[in-house]
């Protein structure tokens, strides 16, 4: 009796997810859990109140019978109450499309667990808590696709022709049956016309800075500089708000680190190519200012606690992805590393290639925000210095977990100028802005 008390209050803050119609072998994930379903799948039970994360690649047969996912599709979904959500499946266009409910849903989700229990697979409690850290629905309001769903490659929509226009057409020699005599097209140009007239879809882009941005203000977010975090920080900031008693945070440096953490989540659980991108390029600004160290010491405090989660949590967990791989962000630590089991999805797009064989860009970024903070302890005030010096002992706690879970070197301190009072030579990106320029005289 007592134990079937302990479950009906264990389930009474928990929230339930409905899907029907879902063919055998499609990918389903909420948050980092991911199962590939059976025909008796109907849904998810047991999900813990809060934002959540779901994901999923429709599952057809190729031609020599074997599994072929298509493109992740995900979305946030809020279920900051108890409830039921109920989707179904559109065959026509693999997506799901939400049906109605009713007051009653969750009363009949609990007073009927125990039939419901086989059709529904439990949720994981794992450390989703940790990658969703500062996602508020002010967060996915803001971020989140007009059309709700985050694709992993935008779709693409072909102008509109009937068939009377496209019997008319002219069918380019290059491409006439058993043609032999195949050339290259002699400019760009004459070879883009011969491509189909594609537009993209508003809804499947990906606006990870917020809307109504102007180029320059876009230009922004890629400087390293403390004036163009502030000025980021004060663009989020809405009239009225003060400081959050509980995280001693700004609600404008809250929604900062709530968009880090969304790029990162949409990067590694979406299969978004942007998402990195934005992370990389969120990453690389907090890094190199230097001023703001001193000024935000209790955001920078924030900020090392979230790369911990971060990347603590994805190097001791891979996560599957839709092509039966998988990845984790050792990879982005090693030049020319390779995940688990061959390489990893993301192996496949050129540009992720790209980055992944660069100088390092992860330890070359945190040994520069390492250094930084390392400095700033030397420049801060009386007033500030043990704040600052707190954050040094955390970052300190940070540099040397990454250290030994990934094997890799992260200074922590800045090198000391040379006699000339020259940069050091192993301080400079050479494969960056930061490079200097040699003057033959």
């Amino acid at each position: 009796m007592a134990k079937a008390g302990e479950e009906q209050g264990a389930n009474s803050n928990v929230s339930w997810l409905l899907l029907s119609d879902v063919p055998p072998n499609t990918l389903i994930g909420l948050d980092t859990n991911v199962w590939t379903i059976g025909p008796n799948f109907r849904g998810i039970r047991d999900i813990p109140l809060g934002i959540h994360y779901l994901f999923f690649n429709a599952a057809a047969n190729s031609s020599d019978g074997k599994p072929v996912s298509g493109p992740r599709c995900s979305l946030f979904l809020d279920l900051s109450r108890p409830c039921v959500v109920k989707k179904r499946w559109v065959k026509e266009s693999e997506e799901f499309v939400d049906l109605p409910g009713s007051e009653g849903d969750v009363n009949l989700m609990r007073e009927n667990q125990s039939e419901m229990q086989i059709y529904l697979v439990a949720y994981p409690k794992e450390s989703w808590v940790a990658l969703s850290s500062y996602i508020t629905l002010d967060t996915v309001a803001r971020l989140q696709p007009s059309g709700r769903y985050i694709y992993s490659c935008p779709l693409f929509l072909s102008k509109q022709s009937t068939s009377r226009d496209r019997a008319s057409l002219t069918i380019p020699t290059r491409l006439w049956r058993d043609c032999e005599n195949v050339t290259a097209p002699e400019s760009i140009a004459k070879g883009e016309e011969q491509l189909p007239a594609l537009k993209t879809l508003p809804e499947t882009e990906h606006p990870l800075y917020p809307p109504g941005s102007s180029p320059a203000q876009i230009s922004q977010y890629n400087m390293d500089q403390t004036y163009t975090l502030d000025h980021i920080i004060t663009q989020l900031e809405c009239s009225g708000e003060g400081k959050s008693s509980a995280s001693a945070l700004m609600p404008a440096e809250a929604r900062l680190l709530g968009e880090f953490h969304f790029a990162f989540v949409v990067f590694l659980l979406g299969e978004v190519l942007e998402g990195w991108y934005q992370w990389r390029r969120l990453l690389s600004l907090l890094a190199n200012c230097e001023r703001a160290v001193v000024e935000r010491p209790r955001f920078y405090k924030a900020l090392i606690t979230s790369l911990y989660r971060l990347l603590m949590y994805s190097g001791s967990d891979e996560v599957a992805f839709s092509h039966g791989t998988e990845v984790n962000v050792a990879g982005l630590f090693q030049v020319g590393s390779e995940c688990k089991g061959g390489g990893g999805l993301l192996a496949h797009f050129d540009e992720w290639h790209a980055c992944r064989n660069e100088p390092t860009f992860l330890p070359h970024t945190l040994t520069r925000l390492f250094g930084n903070i390392a400095e700033a302890v030397a420049t801060v005030s009386s007033d500030r210095s043990r704040m600052v010096e707190d954050l040094l002992s955390r970052a300190e706690g940070l540099r040397v977990c990454l250290e030994r879970r990934f094997r890799v070197r992260l200074c922590g301190h800045r090198n000391s100028a040379g006699d000339d009072g020259g940069l050091p030579a192993e301080e400079v990106d050479w494969d960056s802005d930061e490079a200097p320029v040699i003057v033959c005289e």
